[in-house]
């Protein structure tokens, strides 16, 4: 018997559970219903990296309680789909049953490579891609001394630092000459790669593992492709992900590496979407097919499709004539390798067709390297290397498709500002999100726990003249102000004595208060920080199953965008009763009532304790009463 339901979601990760919550939070009453084969809640895979350094608990890592999809009023089948019939508007489960859909979206994600030598099944060699594969992995880690990792990607270069960090020898494998070649060019990989080895990390180019060798069925060695034997008790297979389409085969829709979607997200099927590390979309200005495999592109995806589930995704109100609809696929990419900052958007190698582009390099400076890519003088990309100066600006720039070739002569100079020329020419803000049509209607929302806590929401800083009034509706804005929360003011927030908010049952808030130098130095014109900066206005709500991580890195729950800001600057968490406040080593320090707290040391929160970030923002811890 075929069940009738509205709107179907194949994976419960982070792209299938954002788009669940876009979908409950736009229709109160529509069907909705997830079907995954893991029956775990969604979990933070960026801290996975921070849970095998030890610097978290694994309660930490999920980001849902188990009662999510019930306190959303979502079903929830735990079933593996084997088949589409996308004629029928249906989907076959290995269970035998159908379940039929209005609209579908394909959200499986992918799973990690695996060799296919000799050996690759002794215990001792893994994979880093779910938090079992980490727990193998840690328990691992007790018994071994010698580590071989091959892979040049980011997960390897990071799982490298961590594992060298704490102790152990570490070998590296490089396929090619190169890391992570779909974004480093030479000259950033030969910087990074000269840091690993001054690191001891023992690096080997263009060299494989051509068999795993073993005893009593562990690990004891590899032997490389040159012939070479490395003795080792553990080997971490970080040669990339493939994307989980098995099921769709025979069902017409169009894959190549993944499933083929446009920049609405939607595939060759009607009424068939696809989003996440599944989805193969093509690059606008090369032309090329590309899957990004980035976490913060996988949320915005999962709701961009949700909106074009709905017909509600904003592709013909642009802010400028020269944005392109998937320019909010131009996520910026974050990482800190050995001491050094590094940052990307948008393209950041020369193509093989290189007819009308240009490549800009900064100047030399000790450990930095940055440059510009443009294609017919307009910006395409850019990338960094020590030093993270301007890379919302040129992610600005590149989303509005601008031509710098009259500042290009200057574009690195120390005293030039790109943000503040691109203000000038009245350039918008960057596309930080796929947005919906300013007219869509939006049912009543049913009476659920309220998501004032909706992570990596950026909040643009404008004169104090374009504030908003103050809010107490949760849906009462000023007529005069977008309500998209990528284009909102920063809102001053009153002392928590005499504040309404009407917020649903929670338990905790960080609640921001504005600092006078910031607030001050906006108002005067004299505005030093950056455009962005991520604290909701009305407060941001703790919960105990979870950890907040604030700092400058793009999946920090409390995104703050300021060059003060540590990329992992602090994180609050929840143990026995209380929530807890930590810095993370960060260069300009967490605050507690103004005493600067010890970096890694745990400091208990009590109501209205005042933290700061840097100098840069100052939030309110607050407890609320939990109604009955």
């Amino acid at each position: 018997m075929v069940e009738q339901l509205s709107y179907v979601i194949v994976g419960n990760g982070i792209t299938g559970v954002t788009a669940a919550e876009t979908l409950r939070a736009e229709d109160s009453s529509a069907d909705i219903t997830v079907i995954a084969d893991n029956p775990f809640p969604v979990y933070n895979r960026p801290a996975l990296k921070d849970f095998l350094a030890g610097r978290v608990a694994e309660d930490t890592l999920w980001m849902q309680p188990k009662s999510f999809y019930q306190d959303q009023h979502i079903r929830f089948l735990v079933e593996r789909v084997v088949g589409i019939q996308a004629g029928q508007h249906s989907v076959q489960l290995q269970s035998g049953r159908q379940v039929s859909y209005h609209r579908l979206l394909l959200a499986t994600g992918a799973r990690a490579r695996h060799l296919a030598c000799p050996g690759s099944n002794l215990a001792g060699v893994c994979t880093l891609r779910t938090v079992a594969d980490y727990h193998g992995a840690l328990n691992r880690l007790n018994h071994v001394r010698h580590i071989v990792v091959s892979g040049s990607g980011s997960l390897a270069l990071e799982t490298i630092e961590i594992l060298n960090h704490r102790g152990y020898q570490v070998t590296h494998l490089l396929r090619h000459r190169t890391l992570w070649s779909e974004v480093l060019d030479k000259t950033t990989s030969d910087l990074v790669l000269q840091q690993e080895r001054q690191e001891g990390v023992d690096v080997h180019i263009e060299e494989e593992i051509a068999e795993i060798t073993g005893r009593n069925g562990q690990v004891t060695g590899i032997v490389t492709t040159r012939g070479a034997y490395i003795p080792c008790e553990m080997v971490v297979v970080a040669i990339g992900v493939e994307p989980v389409i098995d099921y769709i085969k025979g069902s017409g829709i169009a894959r190549g590496r993944g499933v083929m979607v446009d920049d609405c997200m939607r595939t060759n099927a009607p009424d068939i979407f696809a989003a996440g590390d599944l989805a193969e979309t093509t690059d606008a200005v090369t032309g090329r097919t590309r899957i990004t495999g980035q976490w913060y592109q996988a949320i915005q995806q999962g709701r961009a499709a949700a909106y074009s589930m709905l017909d509600i995704l904003d592709t013909k109100r642009l802010p400028h004539t020269g944005t392109g609809s998937g320019a909010y696929f131009n996520c910026v990419s974050t990482m800190f390798l050995y001491g050094l900052d590094f940052s990307a958007v948008g393209l950041t190698k020369m193509p093989m067709e290189s007819r009308g582009y240009q490549e800009i390099v900064a100047g030399p400076k000790p450990h930095v390297y940055r440059k510009a890519l443009l294609k017919d003088g307009v910006a395409v990309g850019m990338l960094s290397l020590g030093e993270r100066k301007d890379v919302l600006a040129f992610k600005r720039a590149i989303d509005h498709r601008v031509n710098i070739m009259p500042i290009i002569s200057y574009l690195f100079a120390d005293d030039f500002k790109l943000a503040d020329w691109l203000d000038e020419q009245k350039v918008p803000r960057p596309i930080l999100a796929a947005s919906k049509v300013s007219n869509a209607a939006r049912s009543k929302p049913v009476n659920l726990i309220s998501t004032y806590d909706t992570k990596r929401q950026f909040i643009q800083m404008r004169s104090g003249k374009q504030q908003l009034n103050e809010q107490a509706g949760h849906d009462k804005l000023a007529a005069s102000v977008s309500i998209d929360p990528y284009t909102m003011p920063v809102v001053s927030v009153p002392k928590p004595a005499t504040a309404t908010l009407t917020i649903s049952p929670v338990e905790a808030l960080l609640v921001p208060i504005f600092s006078t130098n910031i607030v001050g130095q906006e108002q005067s014109g004299k505005e030093t920080s950056p455009e962005y900066i991520a604290p909701r206005s009305k407060g941001t709500r703790l919960s105990p199953r979870g950890v907040l991580t604030i700092g400058r890195a793009l999946n920090a729950s409390l995104l703050i965008n300021h060059y003060a800001v540590s990329r992992r600057h602090a994180e609050i968490t929840y143990a026995n009763g209380h929530y807890l406040l930590r810095d993370l080593g960060s260069r300009n320090g967490t605050f507690l009532n103004d005493r600067r707290l010890e970096p890694y040391r745990v400091y208990i929160l009590n109501p209205r304790d005042q933290i700061r970030i840097a100098m840069v923002m100052v939030y309110m811890y607050q407890t609320l009463p939990v109604d009955g």
